[in-house]
């Protein structure tokens, strides 16, 4: 597979926070204790009333499309594609990856138990469980996680039990303890993430993400412009202009596999 395709896919990947992400499951008595140790934890009806105001400021779109320019760069390339993305909440991704002249050169479609990507290049298809990702990711992830990361909700649910609050220059912080991994969030005054991280306890893996512009459709405020680094065993830097948003379902979306395309299965 040539360098320009693994781009496209590293960046579709990326998306899903590739490298970087673990699911929120049990959480070790240690990590407890040093959370304990670290920093004095608030009443746990404080806690549980912020993520209330958290948890109700969530944007909940039954539908979702959005078109833009995405530029990546890794340690060794940089590439510069435009990108569709339409999601349909619970049920699926579905992004399309252009390059010049408006050809399309990839598309991805990710559901609750499957992935798809179609190399247009060199007419192949990976067809994957959702283990796919996760074995990327050394992660468990879930579609709504990464859902998420393009609607500007916080990428994993705050758990009252493992969360510590804080002010950072005026603004609300979060850190919640996952499995093995740390989430920060900083927040608005609107209770919506700004900018935030995930870290792993022990390896020296990172993800940061910012969201440096919104569009604003009534009380709510999507993010426009999201910025992605990853610090892991490939550094990876991701950056996506959105717009032309629409929120009323108007187009199905299509993923036919010709019949000359070699189907891969990893």
């Amino acid at each position: 597979m040539k360098s320009e395709l693994k781009a496209i896919i590293i960046l579709a990947l990326s998306f899903c926070l590739v490298y970087a992400c673990k699911s929120k499951k049990d959480i070790k008595k240690t990590e407890v204790e040093t959370t304990k140790k670290e920093s004095a934890k608030p009443e746990i009806n404080e806690i549980k009333s912020v993520l209330n105001n958290v948890h109700a400021n969530e944007i909940i779109l039954p539908y979702y499309q959005s078109k833009g320019s995405a530029s990546y760069k890794d340690d060794k390339q940089s590439a510069n594609f435009d990108v569709t993305i339409v999601m349909e909440k619970d049920k699926y991704i579905w992004v399309s990856v252009t390059a010049l002249l408006g050809i399309e050169v990839a598309r991805m479609l990710i559901t609750q138990d499957s992935v798809k990507i179609l190399d247009r290049l060199h007419r192949k298809c990976i067809v994957s469980n959702f283990d796919y990702i996760n074995k990327i990711a050394n992660a468990k992830l879930e579609l709504n996680n990464l859902q998420n990361l393009f609607l500007g909700n916080t990428l994993f649910d705050n758990s009252v039990q493992k969360s510590v609050a804080d002010s950072v220059l005026g603004n609300l912080a979060i850190i919640s303890y996952l499995q093995s991994q740390k989430q920060y969030t900083v927040y608005s005054n609107k209770f919506r993430p700004l900018r935030g991280s995930i870290t792993h306890n022990q390896q020296q893996r990172e993800l940061r993400y910012t969201y440096d512009n919104f569009y604003n459709f009534g009380q709510s405020r999507l993010p426009s412009k999201l910025n992605i680094n990853i610090r892991a065993e490939k550094n990876l830097e991701c950056s996506l202009e959105l717009s032309n948003f629409v929120f009323d379902k108007k187009r199905e979306v299509q993923f036919t596999v010709p019949s000359n395309y070699e189907v891969v299965k990893p």
